[in-house]
């Protein structure tokens, strides 16, 4: 099992009766999001009310990287003046930091792939660059995992409270809070009137609930080399075209993975005004790829299924980045096809040239 409860910092206990107060503590000192109900599913929202915040769907039907990045995105707008020129106005950026609760530990994982894309390349995006400098997390573990989840073979767990600034534990009739970063520490010396010491029992309930490997989920790390080297020794097995025969192309998958980050930019307005937004996208879309030639060098769904695995497991690898996948399983539990990427990382994976 890969364990990765590093801090020994205190545990503090909140009774589940005075989560809305913390909730409304911090909604009033930061922009919070927090995850709620829409519709069939659950996503992240700016903070509405503390009675409706929903902690139990594992994960979330779409996370946190909306908050990140939105969609759409007002990037600027323009204005046409008298003399012909343009004006250029970015959008006003918030003034106070950002706090999202909720965060599963695979979704906190996946942003050190948005910040390789966002902040670590040639340039910073300065859009993003502004929302996660001052970002807060605190985040939930996973006392019982999804069947479809599999953190545990990305390198991740169900505790894992790396990138966390506060990680808060659920038991039953009590949540159990610790500051993982020194931010996370001052977040919860600040609200000391809501928490409670953890008694000794308490304290080794939570060591045992961290320590249980969920019975479901196969618990061998993938070894993220020999994966890169496979998939780069068989660009030609046939199993592509299995994978792209079953395919409709939905992007669905994308769309919902927390890791994803295509994007498409448009412009939107008059001729005299308008905005420009920042629109994902998703390579599994005929026109991501298609020129104003009309040539599309991934015309093909197979070269389109192809594409987005080594983007996964081969390309953010080559670049020295982390790889495109941390195990959530939300494209394994919404796929309408039935496709499943923990059988094709098993294909390649268990299979080495």
């Amino acid at each position: 099992m890969t364990q990765m409860n590093t801090s020994d910092n205190p545990l503090l206990k909140l009774s589940p009766k005075d989560l809305p107060s913390l909730l409304k503590i911090l909604a009033d000192r930061y922009v919070l999001y927090a995850p709620y109900t829409v519709g069939n599913g659950v996503r992240f929202l700016p903070f509405r009310d503390a009675e409706s915040v929903n902690l139990t769907q594992l994960p979330p039907t779409h996370s946190a990287k909306s908050v990140l990045l939105p969609n759409p995105e007002i990037l600027f707008t323009y204005t046409r003046e008298r003399d012909g020129k343009f004006t250029l106005s970015p959008k006003r950026a918030e003034t106070r930091d950002l706090l999202i609760f909720g965060m599963r530990s695979c979704d906190v994982r996946a942003l050190s792939a948005l910040d390789a894309v966002f902040l670590h390349r040639n340039m910073a995006d300065t859009t993003y660059q502004h929302r996660r400098k001052g970002l807060l997390i605190i985040g939930i573990g996973c006392p019982s995992p999804s069947d479809t989840c599999f953190c545990e073979r990305m390198g991740g767990g169900p505790f894992d409270e790396t990138g966390m600034d506060v990680q808060l534990i659920p038991l039953p009739g009590a949540y159990i809070l610790k500051g993982v970063s020194p931010q996370g520490q001052v977040l919860l010396s600040s609200v000391t009137g809501l928490l409670q010491e953890v008694e000794d029992s308490i304290s080794q309930e939570v060591t045992n609930l961290i320590n249980k490997t969920p019975p479901h989920t196969p618990t061998t790390p993938v070894n993220f080399k020999t994966l890169k080297q496979s998939i780069a020794a068989r660009q030609d097995d046939p199993y592509w075209e299995q994978i792209a025969n079953v395919c409709l192309g939905c992007g669905i998958c994308t769309f919902l993975c927390p890791v994803c980050t295509c994007f498409t930019l448009m412009d939107s307005g008059k001729l005299l005004e308008g905005r420009r937004l920042r629109i994902w996208d998703t390579c599994m879309f005929p026109g991501f790829t298609q020129e104003a030639s009309g040539h599309n060098p991934r015309g093909k769904e197979v070269q389109r299924v192809k594409q987005r695995f080594f983007h996964k497991f081969y390309y953010s690898l080559e670049n020295g980045e982390p790889p495109g996948c941390v195990g959530c399983g939300r494209c394994v539990a919404h796929c309408p096809a039935g496709i499943d990427i923990r059988e094709i990382i098993s294909h390649f994976h268990e299979e080495v040239p």
